[in-house]
């Protein structure tokens, strides 16, 4: 019988999107919840021509168009399927067995699973009771897992919290560990505005990743780019596969740049809608993190299996993290239009009718007196 190797056989399985999530409020994930712009559907359906399907993927001229948008030289940048992409080839290019990750916890889950599917091992630095992750702590455990530490992922903002790590911090750890790979993963910057993309010419260890899976509203066609000094970058294209992304996921993107105004209406959305929910959870004495993404982590208590599993009822999908043993109680709610923050306020808010109150859930007690109208006059 066939075995696969020892760190394949310990992982622990990924828990991806449940399926049947097709026509439910997708609250879940961090998606666009309203889609890409029109123009870029418009574009898949030119590109859907039998004879360009035929061919494999030319990358030249589009690699330097998106390399104007962000700014770069195109050297600078590889084109990946998607943030994960970028992600298992920086394990491919740099890890070897028993090599350290350093991560944030809690953090996006992947980093974890892609470096030990490579036989490395993972340092989990834990954010404070107030989820600020403690630089001091952070840059002792990158210094600790010398010299078998390989690599640091700072997500930025951070999912599932949604928090910033400061410029500051960041630049304590890029100059703490000028031979560690730090990769700052941006894959919300269109709601936090802030990056350190023009960093990878002043630290030669530092990559930088984006995805048009969130704000762009590209998520099935898994497009990617993982930005460094031409240096790194020359290093992590020879252990890429040369044709990493596909034809029409390429030609969505250069099509979504060209409508960026599409994508920062929507951002701009999403923090208005996401600064009303953060005042309706404090109105309520609802414990969450402040958020600069498109999402907020919410403290709901031990009923929280049970909120999700009533809204998914009701086709409304969020994000329950109790798997997480130091995350019991929490959800995590995607910020969509001002119409869908509307409908999961209401929907909250009526479910306490029908759930029973649970013993010492001060949140289901708060709901009672509570009436939406108002919040969105």
């Amino acid at each position: 019988m066939l075995r696969p190797r020892e760190a394949v056989r310990l992982l622990k399985k990924y828990r991806p999107p449940m399926e049947g999530r097709a026509g439910k409020l997708r609250l879940d994930f961090n998606e666009n919840t309203v889609g890409c712009a029109p123009e870029v559907a418009r574009a898949l359906r030119r590109a859907l021509v039998p004879e360009a399907l035929a061919r494999y993927p030319e990358y030249e001229e589009g690699r330097g168009a998106l390399a104007r948008y962000f700014n770069v030289a195109p050297g600078e940048m590889l084109l990946t399927n998607g943030t994960d992409d970028a992600i298992k080839l920086i394990t491919d290019t740099f890890v070897d067995p028993g090599d350290v990750l350093v991560v944030p916890a809690p953090t996006f889950p992947v980093f974890q699973f892609f470096h030990s599917a490579a036989g490395g091992r993972t340092v989990q630095v834990r954010f404070d009771e107030d989820f600020r992750l403690p630089l001091d702590r952070l840059l002792q455990a990158i210094n600790q897992s010398r010299p078998a530490g390989r690599w640091v992922a700072l997500a930025n903002p951070n999912n599932p919290t949604g928090t910033m790590l400061p410029k500051k911090d960041l630049a304590a750890v890029l100059e703490a560990a000028p031979r560690t790979l730090v990769l700052v993963d941006e894959a919300y910057f269109d709601f936090s505005g802030e990056t350190v993309l023009p960093w990878i010419r002043k630290y030669p260890n530092l990559a930088v990743s984006r995805t048009f899976s969130k704000a762009f509203g590209l998520a099935a066609l898994r497009m990617g780019c993982l930005f460094a000094s031409e240096g790194l970058a020359d290093d992590l294209r020879r252990a890429q596969n040369p044709f990493a992304v596909n034809a029409l996921a390429l030609a969505a993107a250069l099509e979504a740049i060209r409508h960026h105004s599409a994508v920062r209406r929507y951002a701009r959305d999403v923090r208005a809608n996401l600064e009303v929910f953060s005042k309706w959870l404090e109105s309520r004495e609802i414990p969450y993190v402040p958020s600069r993404a498109n999402f907020v982590l919410t403290r709901v208590g031990e009923c929280a299996p049970e909120i999700a599993r009533r809204l998914r009822e009701e086709g409304i999908l969020v994000r329950d993290w109790s798997y997480d043993p130091h995350l019991r109680g929490y959800l995590r709610f995607t910020i969509g239009t001002r119409e869908q923050t509307r409908r999961l306020i209401e929907e909250l808010a009526r479910m306490e009718h029908r759930m029973d109150t649970h013993a010492g859930s001060h949140v289901w007690r708060n709901f009672v007196s509570y009436s939406p109208t108002g919040w969105f006059a």
